[in-house]
């Protein structure tokens, strides 16, 4: 983790800009607020208007000599693909206003591959430079592999030399950031970074939102914010440099350092997002990027020099231990206020949570872990932190971990309350005078060492552990209704109301563990499941299309024609109320892909698909051989990217989830009422993986 220490524009600063914006500009000035301009990197040409699409533009360079107005827009024409060329980016939009930078047409997103260029010797594909209100969306950028030794990001926010300052409103969406390798921990996918020394402008942003964006094989840092004031003593924003930031709903995968940081910030909500493969992880030729920082530690989310954080329905999973640390989650130096919670973890080296040196009234709630390893022990604690609150969390360890489940700290106290430890592997407990344990249950090896006066020995009763594939499918933690668990816990105040699941807080008494007993809670039986490892598909039956199995991370169903439609089912006729859920990677721009269930014939059935033409999730009934819409909601469909869906259905009563968004509910009136369940596209290609039905 980090172990180092930039709002206030001077007046004469202040003057002097006020001064400099009556001169005439060096670059072209944009012709009229709000005009929108086209850019086609095959057919344009850089000495027309620009403005409409049979007049666009054809280069970045092009762009980049504009100084826009609030309310303009950029458009690059979807399929295009800019080779060494980046977007730096000039002017600021206004409340209301913003100036948004976006795709026109149909097909991929536009390609920006700056490869090796570079300005003032750092490369990035969008540079947003003292400027606000700025909006990027639908883009993919890359620099490849490259032999130069320099920083690189694929999207970089800066605030730095003249013209430096507070800046607000920086939205970055959909964007898809892969292969950009950098030389220090200052670069990698999207960076915020406040710029300078003791005697320059010190820099600030307000409103930023980093939403549904992809960061895979990147080197430093998947996503930061990042301000010089830790090494300035002239500074003054250490911890409030950065005010309403949102981060959700981001996939970062494969990334040399860490995956979600956070510094300097205040309140900052950090949710919806899945961290894969973080820490000395990036898939390099080494004979061309030989450059990469060596790393010693790394963490999956986490957070730095900051206030009031929430980290919450996030997913994080092989972060590597290095030489230490190596957890999903972390209080780092300074945090304080802060909250994890209805998170789910597994398959991490390090753990499950750091908690390091000044940090203070923390609180990790509701999250699941699941089989994470304990290259440090579950809950790690260095020495010099203050209180930290730990409750009604699940820690299941099923294989080899042998370090000790719980930790103090030799400062502050450490209050485990509610908690499940289920100990199926080994590892010992903490006692000490710095933590108390207080109605918590511990199953397995040394159950009965921890010093809780209120303790639960004995099984507690899952409906189905260790039995999830991601954060939506993670339900066999729920309890069965004769666990021993229910209403047996203690009352904790300001809780947050709600429990992993989003059962209201409390029924009764507290419940132990992520999940509060809304009623009775009766043992799934599995009617399916596959995960396609055996490369055996003969079992379903098939209509269209082509299909097979691909290596996706692990073994897919891979459906590969883009013409008709292609149908796959399985099960059993008979089948009436279970719920279906499935992984889904739609690979077609534009493209859809769905979950059949009550599936009779091709002429009889239901579907709930993922529609990337208008960003929607459908619910369509098929009957007699014609298809009505029943249902439809908003919902940001990012092809290359794995969704997770879920329909259930019971008697006439239907409800869809997306990544464990409870998107669609419809109850029919003419129900069909039984089927089976199965996979349909049309003119698209996808892939699923881990499909599932249970009753």
């Amino acid at each position: 983790m980090e172990r180092r220490r930039r709002e206030v524009l001077p007046l004469l600063a202040l003057v002097s800009f006020l001064l400099a914006s009556l001169m005439p500009a060096a670059s072209p000035v944009a012709m009229a607020a709000g005009t929108t301009y086209y850019v086609d990197a095959a057919q344009g040409n850089d000495n027309a208007s620009g403005t409409s699409a049979t007049s666009a533009w054809k280069t970045l360079a092009k762009v980049n000599a504009v100084t826009f107005a609030p309310g303009d827009r950029i458009l690059l024409k979807a399929g295009g693909v800019w080779s060494n060329q980046y977007l730096d980016l000039k002017g600021s939009g206004a409340g209301g206003s913003p100036i948004v930078v976006d795709r026109y047409g149909s097909g991929s997103k536009p390609m920006i591959h700056f490869g090796n260029t570079s300005v003032n010797g750092e490369g990035f594909g969008v540079r947003l430079r003292n400027v606000s209100y700025w909006e990027i969306n639908n883009l993919e950028i890359t620099s490849g592999e490259q032999p130069t030794d320099m920083r690189r990001s694929g999207v970089l926010v800066v605030g730095e030399g003249t013209g430096a300052g507070n800046f607000r409103h920086i939205y970055i969406k959909n964007i898809d950031i892969h292969d950009v390798f950098g030389t220090d921990r200052r670069t990698g996918g999207i960076n915020f970074h406040a710029r300078g020394t003791n005697t320059s402008v010190e820099s600030t942003w307000d409103d930023i939102l980093i939403e549904n964006n992809t960061i895979v094989n990147v080197a430093d840092t998947g996503i930061q914010t990042m301000t010089d004031a830790f090494s300035n003593s002239g500074w003054a924003h250490k911890y409030d440099a950065f005010k309403n930031v949102v981060i959700r709903g981001n996939y970062v995968e494969k990334i040399h350092r860490d995956g979600i940081l956070v510094r300097a910030a205040v309140a900052p909500l950090i949710e919806y997002n899945t961290t894969n493969a973080i820490g000395n992880a990036c898939s390099v030729n080494a004979g061309i990027v030989n450059y990469l920082d060596h790393i010693a530690v790394v963490a999956a989310q986490w957070a730095y020099y900051t206030t009031g954080a929430v980290f919450q329905y996030n997913e994080a999973f092989d972060t590597r231990k290095l030489e230490g640390d190596g957890q999903p989650w972390d209080f780092d130096i300074q945090v304080t206020g802060s909250v994890y919670q209805y998170n789910y973890s597994h398959n991490n080296q390090g753990g499950t949570l750091l908690v390091m040196n000044n940090t203070n009234d923390n609180t990790f709630r509701y999250n699941i872990s699941e089989n994470d390893f304990d290259g440090n022990g579950a809950f790690n604690l260095v020495n010099g932190g203050g209180n930290l609150y730990v409750y009604n969390n699940v820690i299941y360890r099923s294989g080899t971990q042998n370090q000790v489940l719980t930790h103090a700290s030799d400062t502050g106290m450490a209050y485990y309350t509610n908690n499940i430890f289920y100990n199926g592997a080994s590892g010992q407990y903490t006692n000490s005078p710095r933590m108390t344990y207080d109605h918590n249950s511990f199953y397995g090896l040394n159950a009965s060492v921890p010093s809780d006066p209120n303790k639960i020995v004995g099984n507690p009763q899952f409906v189905s552990p260790n039995t999830a594939t991601g954060r939506a499918t993670a339900d066999g933690y729920k309890l069965q209704s004769t666990s021993p668990l229910i209403n047996a816990g203690a009352a904790v105040a300001n809780n947050g109301g709600k429990d992993f699941y989003g059962n209201a807080l409390y029924k009764g008494a507290p419940d132990i563990g992520a999940f509060e007993y809304p009623g009775s809670v009766t043992p799934p039986v599995t009617l399916l499941s596959d995960d396609f490892e055996d490369n055996d598909i003969s079992d379903w039956t098939v209509s269209g299309g082509s299909w097979g199995t691909a290596m996706d991370g692990s073994v897919t169903l891979s459906q590969n024609t883009s013409a008709g439609e292609a149908v796959a089912y399985k099960g059993n006729g008979t089948w009436n109320d279970y719920t279906y859920s499935a992984r889904v990677k739609l690979l077609t721009a534009f493209g859809n892909v769905g979950l059949l269930f009550r599936y009779v014939d091709n002429a009889n059935y239901y579907l709930f698909r993922l529609n990337d033409s208008g960003d929607k999730v459908e619910l369509y009934k098929k009957s007699g051989g014609t298809m009505t819409l029943l249902s439809s909601a908003s919902c940001t469909v990012n092809p290359g990217q794995w969704a997770a869906m879920k329909v259930n259905v019971a008697g006439p009563s239907i409800t869809g989830y997306v990544d464990d968004a409870k998107l669609v509910q419809w109850t029919d009136s003419s129900a069909l009422l039984a089927g089976k369940i199965g996979i349909r596209m049309v003119s698209s290609t996808a892939r699923i993986d881990d499909v599932k039905v249970v009753q």
